[in-house]
């Protein structure tokens, strides 16, 4: 799905270069870096032209995102929950056992290729920002366009983009808290180490019962794994999470939902706030 933006020159941005209006437009450096090496036209007034290009007062300015690439489409076999879209994202409620993107595994069930098929799309380019892991369910967030993905990427990483979860985990926690740790690779896990990756989260009581607690989690960083293994190296796993030692008496999937999801459009900078209920198989 291409994008195509157009701005009109003011008078204040008289004689300045197409780059220096770019960054005053909220475009990143390195956005506009790709400009030259990637499927973008940059024109004004109607003609092809560089960022190093001088404009002046009430010249139209357009930057277009060319779709080249042309994917294989398939059957609508899964229509997906779609909880909010519009030209330049799509927020969806990913099913638990359904990864977000293809992989070499999976390459026709996945939630990124189910989208392309429900849009019958040939362009659509799957652009997860984030991701759950296959068995985790809830809130995935999708871009449209490269332009979008870069503005959504950097919201990641300046804590404009929140994810809320909900986790079940065995045992008993205080009422909140927040926790710092570092996590490694070890085969398909995540371990606790004294130098691995920096993890931090907030984590806060909902509900508990004899053996388990039911948390809302609050991610501070996004790692890998980051709840699952965070939770299992204080002797907490996810209540059906077998990878981390998780009982799976009363669930065969880690109990864990993405709840919430709050973020910045990435062009008009309206505040998007998106809930969505736990499954069933989690209401304890």
């Amino acid at each position: 799905m291409n994008k195509k933006l157009s701005y009109q020159i003011t008078h204040s941005q008289n004689g300045l270069t197409v780059k220096t209006v770019l960054l005053s437009l909220g475009f990143s450096r390195h956005e506009i870096s790709r400009f030259k090496f990637s499927n973008y036209k940059l024109c004004l007034n109607n003609n092809f032209i560089r960022v190093n290009h001088v404009v002046h007062t009430d010249d139209v300015l357009v930057i277009e995102e060319l779709e080249n690439e042309v994917f294989p489409l398939g059957q609508v076999t899964c229509y997906p929950e779609i909880l909010y879209e519009d030209e330049d994202v799509v927020v969806v409620n990913k099913p638990s056992g359904m990864p977000s993107h293809p992989s070499h595994l999976h390459l026709q069930d996945d939630m990124g290729t189910a989208l392309r098929n429900y849009y019958q799309d040939e362009h659509f380019v799957i652009r997860p920002i984030g991701r759950l892991d296959k068995d985790v369910s809830g809130i995935m967030l999708y871009a449209k366009n490269q332009l979008a993905a870069a503005r959504l990427t950097k919201m990641r990483h300046t804590d404009e983009l929140k994810k809320t979860y909900i986790a079940i985990i065995q045992g008993q926690l205080p009422d909140s808290g927040e926790l710092s740790f570092h996590l490694s690779k070890d085969n398909h896990r995540r371990v606790h180490t004294q130098d691995g990756q920096a993890c931090k989260m907030e984590y806060k009581t909902l509900k508990r019962s004899e053996n388990t607690t039911m948390i809302e989690v609050h991610l501070i960083t996004g790692r890998t794994h980051q709840i699952r293994a965070g939770f299992a190296g204080l002797g907490h796993p996810l209540v059906g999470d077998q990878l981390y030692g998780g009982s799976i008496e009363h669930l065969d999937r880690p109990a864990l939902h993405c709840v919430r999801l709050q973020f910045k459009q990435p062009f008009c900078h309206q505040v998007i706030d998106v809930h969505v209920d736990i499954p069933k198989e989690m209401m304890v």
